[in-house]
């Protein structure tokens, strides 16, 4: 009997093909070295492994040394406050969007979402404009009051990530709001719920999954907040900051590795939770009708309508500092014409560098992501779910970590790659694999199956099969994930400033330097340029979208 049942078993799981087995183990190895090892190797050094000892001498100086512990008050307390205010400005801004059918609110949107086509820190380099120590802003009130303001300090880094991380928490419970059936909300105002109770008691708990999802994916981000606490953290400490200082100060990768363990651990349960415990648990009820059938009343719109202009508005100012001080010779000082801020030689080199590994880190990370979600979807091999969880972990290692762990791992034997431009691709890369991934897994559930097996009767074997009919079927899933990492990787900094050199540096890492010197007309210059930049491969994704009915 139990001979006839292991027979079964072993005809409902076929085989896997010699080629797309060795592919797995590739996949496999390759994922544990760029994600789950440098992950570890942070951890190991954290308690002294790697110098002759093991010891929790390094996490007992963190909590008796006030530095470290500040750093740690600040970065939650951030986090904390500015995801509170982020959640509190994107419920009704995206209540204004989806239940307003008007021109403006298409506006709105478009510019709420602008943050994602910037670098992280651009909003640190606007705010220094305006509120600087010679700020237009600054310069103004104390000339008309005498008062001395500053936005350096721990209130710039707040405001600064309220900014930038907004569109990620908007997006998804925009997301939600449009999912939920207006039948459900009518039915409460027909049995006497003013719009406003019904919003409070039936729109806001079914949408309630999404905006936990989002408070606590904009949590995780502001706490592993790189870039804003160095520009306009006036000398605060904060976690990611502190640990890059202590890498290329001090040399004390033991320190820096206690402080990556506190940015790993809230990102790894956010991860967890998300995966296991909210994937499958949607409050919202999908439908087919639109959330226009059941729009605001003119005291809610009034309302939401307000937050969502002044919102737009500081959106909107933040952008237009950044323009004008790529165009005039000092902003707010002088302000005469000029190009000379994209005169610099540098700079274009650095963004020559970012174009070239952004492409290639792309390349890889889309052909990698679709393989991968290939062999997971139609491919009985082994872990695969342990496969697809550190591909999809790679997403949510805060940059710093994984930085810390490539410079561990990767500058001394067997492998000295730190500084060479192979490095930043795969870092580039690796970090952004759940997404091709995620797109390919997405595109193999639209096609179905008797299309390779319709192949396969016609005498194709499985490696022409995939070749000649998936890969074709798979390429607006490639498309989707190349142009997303290109994208993310043209502005990304918090990892591969770890891993530059000065022969390889890249133009988010050189507009960081920029800002951090006050050279603010050519950090607005070439802030510029990677806005143009990446604001076209928005717009190609949209497309890529449209056209495929993906969502990535």
């Amino acid at each position: 009997m139990s001979t006839l049942t292991g027979a079964i078993k072993a005809k409902s799981q076929p085989r896997i093909e010699p080629g797309f087995a060795v592919a797995a183990i590739t996949i496999a190895a390759l994922l544990i070295l760029f994600i789950l090892a440098p992950v570890m190797a942070v951890l190991l050094r954290s308690f002294g492994v790697g110098t002759g000892e093991l010891t929790f001498q390094y996490y007992i100086q963190f909590f008796q040394n006030a530095s470290y512990f500040r750093a740690f008050i600040n970065s939650v307390s951030a986090g904390l406050i500015s995801t509170s205010v982020i959640v509190m400005i994107s419920i009704p801004f995206a209540l204004y969007v989806t239940r307003s059918g008007s021109a403006l609110s298409k506006v709105y949107r478009g510019i709420g979402l602008l943050p994602l086509v910037a670098p992280p820190f651009i909003f640190s380099l606007a705010l220094i404009i305006l509120f600087g120590r010679r700020g237009i802003i600054t310069d103004w009130i104390n000339t008309f009051t005498g008062w001395e303001i500053s936005i350096y300090g721990f209130w710039g880094v707040v405001i600064a990530q309220i900014l930038g991380y907004f569109p990620i928490a908007y997006m998804m419970i925009e997301s939600s709001l449009r999912s939920i059936n207006p039948s459900v909300e009518n039915a409460s105002q027909d049995l006497g719920a003013s719009q406003g109770k019904t919003i409070r008691s039936v729109t806001l708990p079914l949408a309630g999954t999404a905006i936990l999802k989002a408070s606590l994916i904009v949590f995780v981000m502001a706490l592993a907040d790189f870039s804003n606490p160095l520009i306009i953290g006036g000398g605060e400490s904060f976690l990611a900051s502190d640990a890059f200082l202590l890498v290329t100060g001090r040399q004390n990768l033991e320190m820096a590795a206690v402080l990556g363990v506190f940015l790993i651990i809230p990102s790894l349960l956010v991860f967890l939770f998300q995966t296991y415990l909210l994937k499958d648990h949607e409050t919202a009820s999908n439908n087919t009708a639109s959330a226009l059938t059941n729009p605001l009343n003119k005291k809610v719109k009034g309302f939401v309508f307000t937050i969502s202009t002044l919102m737009t508005l500081f959106i909107t100012l933040m952008f237009v500092m950044v323009v004008l001080g790529a165009f005039v010779q000092i902003i707010g000082i002088n302000n005469t014409f000029t190009l000379s801020h994209f005169s610099d030689q540098s700079g274009w080199n650095f963004l020559w560098n970012s174009v070239v590994v952004s492409f290639f880190a792309a390349l890889i990370a889309a052909g990698l992501g679709i393989l991968q979600g290939y062999l997971t979807a139609r491919k009985n091999i082994h872990a695969k779910k342990f496969l697809e969880f550190t591909a999809l972990f790679g997403l949510a290692v805060p940059g710093t970590v994984m930085g810390i762990g490539y410079v561990l791992i990767f500058n001394g034997p067997p492998f000295f790659l730190t500084g060479t431009v192979l490095l930043l691709v795969l870092n580039m890369a690796f970090r952004k694999i759940g997404v091709g991934l995620e797109a390919g897994i997405s595109n193999l559930q639209q096609i179905d199956k008797s299309v390779e097996e319709a192949s396969s009767d016609l005498g194709a074997g499985p490696y022409r099969t995939f070749f000649k009919v998936v890969v074709p079927l798979l390429m607006p899933a490639f498309m989707a994930g190349f142009v997303y990492t290109f994208m993310t990787a043209m502005v990304s900094v918090s990892s591969v400033i770890f891993l530059i050199s000065p022969g390889n540096n890249l133009a988010a890492a050189y507009i960081l330097n920029l800002a951090d010197q006050a050279a603010i007309g050519r950090a607005s210059a070439m802030s510029f340029i990677l806005i143009v930049i990446v604001l076209g491969c928005m717009g190609l994704l949209k497309f890529i979208e449209k056209r495929s009915n993906l969502s990535v």
